[in-house]
């Protein structure tokens, strides 16, 4: 028997164009990747730039927060209604010493609004249109101080003082502030009276005092 013939594959030629890619393609993966890592170092900078930015923030915005709280807790420790009113928007914000004074029920605080909170004072004074007169006075000049004194039909008297709230030098809002005095008047009224039919004795008396 004859033995078989084995003949070996012809090796696979590569033209001189095919050769030449592969370079070609090794160079501009290469490239890519680089851009790639470029873009990702980059990105990687904006996040951590905004991170810090974020945290300062955050930081900022906490401590607004304490400050805001601090100064509820100043206004609520003092011993006059406060009310802050803004121009736009009609914001409000008041104090709880405010509340009482006004005996604003808690069920009427989410829809309270300036004209309602009118409304309100209006039926508690003796004399609606002179407040009225005084809060048409307040709009015409929001740039002046006011006082006033408010008589409700209880027999309390009010010391009512509105000044305008500057933000920046830029007019916002009015802050107004009630004292109650009503004590003090009637104080001053029984020494008027004292006064008036023992004014030796009296005038004794406050010598005396000081």
């Amino acid at each position: 028997m004859g033995q078989a013939l084995t003949v070996a594959p012809k090796p696979e030629m590569k033209t001189p164009g095919q050769a030449a890619g592969l370079p070609d393609l090794v160079n501009r993966l290469a490239q890519e990747l680089a851009e790639a890592r470029r873009a990702l170092a980059t990105a990687t900078q904006k996040l951590g730039t905004t991170s810090r930015t974020l945290e300062g923030r955050t930081q900022e915005l906490t401590e607004a927060k304490a400050a805001l709280a601090l100064l509820l807790a100043t206004l609520d420790s003092t011993t006059e209604g406060i009310l802050a009113m803004g121009y736009f928007g009609r914001a409000m914000h008041y104090n709880t010493r405010f509340i009482d004074m006004w005996g604003i029920g808690a069920d009427k605080l989410a829809t309270l609004n300036d004209a309602a909170l009118m409304a309100m004072q209006m039926s508690l004074l003796k004399d609606p249109g002179r407040f009225l007169a005084h809060v048409e006075e307040r709009k015409a000049h929001p740039d002046a101080e006011q006082f006033t004194v408010l008589e409700l039909t209880d027999g309390r008297i009010f010391e009512c003082h509105v000044m305008p709230q500057r933000v920046r030098g830029k007019r916002v809002g009015s802050v107004t502030s009630f004292r109650d005095v009503t004590e003090s008047q009637r104080l001053g009224r029984v020494i008027s009276a004292l006064e008036a039919g023992m004014p030796r004795e009296v005038a004794e008396a406050k010598a005396s005092t000081y």
